[in-house]
């Protein structure tokens, strides 16, 4: 059985979904979420929609969910959370989180703006899960983001993308006339110091031209580079190294035994943060 608390902030973020196949507006009836058109879609016990259509999307593991939301309770990227917060407009109300993970960002966002809803949306269903539980105010839905946003015409305020993928056509659909875009993208320094031990992937020379390709017709309104050292304990070295991309392809154990030897390791947390709008 859903707990309620759940169905209530599912309901809540009805007016902000929209059905994955016609965009058409949803509503719930029992465990089911149907538009006009008749298209239907779950909603799982731990309270969130199941709005992934077609071929199976390829997602964070389980695993790789437990790390994330273990790796960013610890605290090592406060620093990208406290940029997040700043950068969403202190008046937004209808805030969305795409490629949200466990909802940690979102969380952080609606606690720091009272009476804002939000929604969380990944591939991944071990990750929303999580997120479904992030915040009272938060729902969650799994969604394939790569062609289609599953988020009514511009229905929201601000738009969270840290470390995901842009899709700027869709972005400006969804976005209110004066609604922004919050983009978090790794420098060429972050996390350096485990690319040789570890074999992660190193960040592209033209990530940015890429980006601002990718969010057109939105233009960047704000551009912040933030920059800090960590030191990180050998289980966090292991989640964050697992956690990203490379968790799909390494051994994990192996990667673990490598932390354990290693010992702690002092990091550089280096990104930026954009904003867009259009």
């Amino acid at each position: 059985m859903t707990a309620p608390g759940r169905l209530a902030a599912l309901d809540g973020a009805l007016a902000l979904l929209a059905c994955p196949v016609c965009l058409g507006p949803l509503d719930r009836e029992g465990s089911t979420l149907r538009c006009q058109e008749g298209h239907a879609f779950d909603v799982a016990r731990q309270g969130y929609a199941a709005l992934a259509t077609g071929a199976t999307v390829p997602g964070d593991t389980a695993a790789m969910v437990r790390d994330r939301a273990a790796f960013l309770a610890a605290g090592h990227y406060a620093p990208i959370t406290e940029a997040v917060v700043a950068a969403v407009q202190e008046d937004a109300r209808r805030i969305a989180d795409l490629a949200s993970g466990p909802g940690t960002y979102l969380a952080a966002v609606l606690e720091h703006r009272h009476g804002a809803r939000g929604v969380a949306l990944d591939a991944s269903a071990p990750a929303i899960r999580l997120a479904a539980a992030a915040h009272p105010r938060a729902a969650a839905a799994t969604a394939d983001l790569r062609t289609r946003i599953p988020l009514a015409t511009g229905s929201i305020d601000a738009a969270l993308v840290v470390f995901g993928p842009r899709h700027g056509g869709e972005l400006d659909r969804v976005l209110a006339p004066d609604g922004v875009v919050v983009v978090v993208i790794p420098e060429a320094a972050h996390l350096t110091e485990l690319r040789g031990p570890f074999g992660t992937l190193a960040v592209g020379a033209d990530k940015g031209a890429r980006l601002q390709q990718r969010m057109l017709p939105l233009r960047p309104v704000a551009d912040d580079r933030i920059t800090a050292r960590r030191t990180l304990s050998p289980e966090d070295v292991a989640r964050v190294v697992l956690m990203g991309p490379s968790g799909h392809h390494l051994d994990h154990d192996d990667v673990r035994r490598r932390a354990a030897e290693q010992g702690p390791v002092a990091v550089t947390v280096d990104v930026r943060v954009l904003r867009f709008a259009r």
